[in-house]
């Protein structure tokens, strides 16, 4: 039998959210009445136009994608008025996560970050054998920034900043974070995970974009997966000076964004009013289940996302189960703390009928 490195082999794998077949296979459910509110996922399709350029691409399915993406950066690139050298495109913002680990950490270093937080920072960290610190959220739920950075020590190298957090849903203002950033050292290189920005609402946060392509030691992560919709195709990017994204190539594998999800995300451009459109529905979504939440003294992060972080009772896996059976996937986290994705009106209205079902059974 192969020997498997320790750190490795006591991991569980991650869990993306469970499969509607399986429900179907386990309860006996019509697939078509199940609702899947478990992964952060759009409830919407690409934006309009995508489908068919993505479709068109196929035929050139032969060829590698180009390794450059010149036509997605200098389109993006215009788009949040930086360079084209300024940005990193990934296999997704986790392939991006691992790569920028395994070229600033290693053996003899740490990461630091908030927690509960994105639970492939951990993943990242051990996959490179790097050492992490998992900083506990205030009691907003929000990251508590003065005891990250009383948790630096001369092994970090690495701090990520989810703000948006997942999967509390909460915001740090922007100025928290800059404040932050002006007090590292410039050996420690600082990434604020931005894959929720585009959701957000409270005048507290702005993008960290300028503050990367300024500072070497700053980096921006954003996603296609969320408010574009295209969470199947894998593609995120990095927003930093060049010099630094130079450095983060070299552990990043060659032809890591394909060709279809180039064209799909270059098709996503230029649409701000669609943008909008969505993000609008969203903050109504979520004030709406927020609302629902407090008239049933659920407690629960004010998010400023598409999802919602709540405490459904004690037992987090025995909640979601109850869900499960009546046909809505949530995702369980600890300690009685659940997270629901926004989904369309009608999912939503599920989702708050088969929750005062959970209640009722539960207090019977």
């Amino acid at each position: 039998m192969p020997r498997y490195r320790e750190d490795i082999s006591s991991l569980s794998p991650y869990e993306v959210g469970r499969p509607i077949e399986d429900v179907v296979r386990e309860h006996g459910l019509d697939p078509d009445s199940i609702i899947k509110l478990a992964a952060n996922e759009s409830p919407e399709g690409p934006f309009p136009g995508v489908i068919e350029a993505a479709s068109k691409t196929l035929i050139s399915a032969n060829r590698y994608p180009d390794n450059d993406l010149w036509d997605l950066s200098h389109a993006l690139a215009d788009e949040l008025s930086i360079e084209p050298e300024n940005l990193l495109f990934g296999n997704g913002s986790v392939a991006l996560l691992a790569e920028i680990t395994n070229a600033v950490g290693g053996p003899g270093t740490n990461s630091v970050y908030g927690w509960p937080s994105f639970i492939m920072y951990r993943f990242a960290a051990i996959w490179s054998g790097t050492g992490y610190v998992e900083v506990p959220l205030d009691d907003t739920f929000s990251l508590d920034l003065e005891a990250m950075a009383a948790a630096i020590n001369d092994e970090t190298t690495l701090v990520l900043i989810c703000n948006p957090n997942n999967p509390t849903g909460t915001i740090t203002p922007s100025d928290d974070i800059e404040a932050f950033i002006d007090a590292m050292p410039e050996s420690i290189l600082v990434v604020v995970d931005e894959a929720y920005h585009e959701f957000v609402d409270d005048d507290r946060h702005r993008t960290a974009i300028p503050t990367a392509v300024t500072r070497a030691n700053v980096l921006v992560l954003r996603t296609f997966s969320k408010i574009y919709g295209l969470a199947a195709q894998r593609i995120g990017y990095a927003v930093g000076q060049s010099s630094t994204l130079v450095e983060l190539r070299k552990a990043q594998q060659p032809l890591t964004v394909n060709q279809v999800g180039q064209v799909a995300a270059l098709a996503s451009l230029g649409q701000p009013a669609e943008v909008r459109r969505r993000a609008e529905a969203n903050s109504a979504a979520r004030h709406h289940l927020m609302g629902v939440m407090a008239e049933r003294g659920l407690p629960y992060a004010k998010s400023q996302t598409n999802f919602i972080f709540f405490r459904l009772g004690d037992d987090s896996r025995r909640g979601v189960e109850e869900f499960t059976k009546r046909g809505v996937i949530i995702r369980p986290m600890s300690e009685g703390w659940v997270r629901v994705t926004l989904g369309t009106p009608d999912e939503n209205r599920k989702f708050v009928a088969v929750l005062d079902e959970v209640l009722e059974s539960t207090t019977d």
